[in-house]
């Protein structure tokens, strides 16, 4: 009714047509779309580019033989949706519609658009501001930095543009998006999913401000595949701790990477470990009483005595109020490699794998219940820290052992012959006499 009120003659059309006297010096020309409405016509550059002879411009749109012609088709058709979109739009909330205002809103020129890269840098602005105030940690700002980056790349790449408007982050473009990352970045699915829920986090500040409507990330059926997390065997951790390295540096690396294990701390605790966390309760044991870096939930675990010689031994190397030289992640996970190469450890190990082996190794092979496991990792809910365990062959075999000596106490008595059994023996033992008095045995 509200589009009638404006202009029961309103004529509305977008096309596409090339600009052959602005040609590039490769030959190709630009494409640009054309919105007219109520005789008001406007242009504007769609970044997209053709040769003038695979155009065809009684149909707007290239020939469509190579795959490029058929990614320009592609993106034309979205192009020339989103903006019909936005007529429509402007329409329903009763506007007076231009087609220079069209034009301004997929220039993203008024109040009401925003762009995905603005929104990018707005939410990377706000969360540093959270990460200077030590509320969140520097690994997830780095990590939105770089799907910000990834973004753009993928833009580039698929849509031929720097930025897009909010509004056509769409189902279309998510899928799009995934399989972008999966086949032009190569990242398996896990790794994908994970960035795909981090362009959520950051799509989530446009729905609540009411920059857009509706959720496309609910569209998306999209799984972690399960991962069966590595950790070291009470062998392997032998090996390495009883091997003598004649680098200094595999030696601290091994060392802090073996107090994590027999701690359970990730890596960005271990690095924020201060003096201040050592607690002696009122037994005379230590302990460390801490907050997790990620998640800011209380922990505490005691401390055995080969984490409490490690921090000993590097009692007059520290600097600041850190308790232990630990050097960036990724020169630990660098080391790690060589270590495990050294001591003849055929496993990819990284420095969380010290996490899963505390969880493990250390505390549920050797029966510590998952409950006070859970709570030593600072995990807010027991299924979280079954990600981490998982029952062993060792465990298995440990457990079965003490059942056999159970049942071997409470059951150690013959098992009861059949009457079938019986008459067997019987016979046989009559056939036995029968050859003793023949003389045959």
């Amino acid at each position: 009714m509200k589009a009638k009120r404006q202009n029961t003659k309103s004529t509305f059309c977008v096309i596409f047509v090339i600009q052959k006297g602005k040609c590039r010096p490769d030959g190709t020309a630009p494409i640009v779309a054309r919105i007219t409405l109520n005789g008001e016509m406007v242009h504007f550059s769609t970044k997209l580019y053709i040769h003038p002879d695979r155009w065809l411009p009684l149909e707007y749109k290239t020939i469509g033989k190579t795959s490029e012609e058929k990614l320009i088709n592609e993106t034309l058709f979205d192009l020339q949706s989103t903006i019909k979109r936005k007529y429509n739009e402007m329409l329903f909330r009763g506007e007076v519609v231009t087609a220079n205002k069209i034009k301004s809103s997929m220039l993203c020129l008024d109040d009401r658009s925003m762009t995905l890269i603005s929104l990018c840098d707005l939410y990377i602005s706000e969360y540093e501001k959270l990460v200077l105030s030590q509320d969140y940690g520097k690994e997830s700002y780095f990590r939105y930095k770089v799907c910000r980056k990834r973004l753009q790349e993928f833009m580039l790449d698929v849509y031929k543009v720097n930025d897009l408007p909010l509004q056509d982050v769409n189902k279309r473009f998510l899928d799009k998006l995934y399989l972008w990352l999966r086949s032009e970045r190569k990242l398996n699915n896990n790794t994908a999913v994970k960035f795909m829920h981090r362009f959520s986090s950051i799509h989530k500040m446009a729905r609540d401000n009411g920059w857009v409507v509706g959720d496309p990330f609910k569209q998306q059926n999209l799984h972690l595949d399960k991962v069966d997390r590595g950790y070291l065997t009470t062998e392997e951790i032998a090996r390495i701790q009883t091997k003598e390295f004649d680098s200094q540096r595999l030696e601290r690396v091994r060392d802090i990477f073996l107090f994590s294990c027999y701690t359970g701390l990730a890596y960005i605790d271990v690095y924020n470990l201060s003096e201040e966390h050592l607690k002696e309760w009122a037994d005379g044991s230590m302990w460390i009483c801490f907050k997790r870096q990620k998640t800011k939930v209380p922990f505490n675990v005691r401390l055995l005595d080969i984490p409490l010689q490690i921090i000993k031994k590097y009692e007059h190397c520290r600097t600041g109020r850190r308790l232990l030289p630990v050097p960036t992640n990724q020169k630990c996970n660098e080391y790690l490699k060589e270590i495990a190469e050294v001591c003849g450890i055929h496993k990819e190990i990284t420095f969380h794998v010290a996490r899963h082996t505390f969880a493990t190794t250390i505390t549920l092979e050797n029966g510590v219940p998952i409950e006070t496991v859970s709570k030593m990792l600072g995990h807010t809910n027991v299924r979280t820290t079954q990600i981490y365990a998982r029952i062993t062959d060792q465990k298995i075999s440990s457990d079965m052992a003490i059942l056999e000596d159970k049942i071997s106490q409470l059951y150690n008595m013959p098992i009861a012959l059949s009457r079938e059994s019986k008459r067997i023996e019987e016979q046989l033992v009559e056939i036995e006499k029968f050859a003793i008095a023949a003389g045959l045995a």
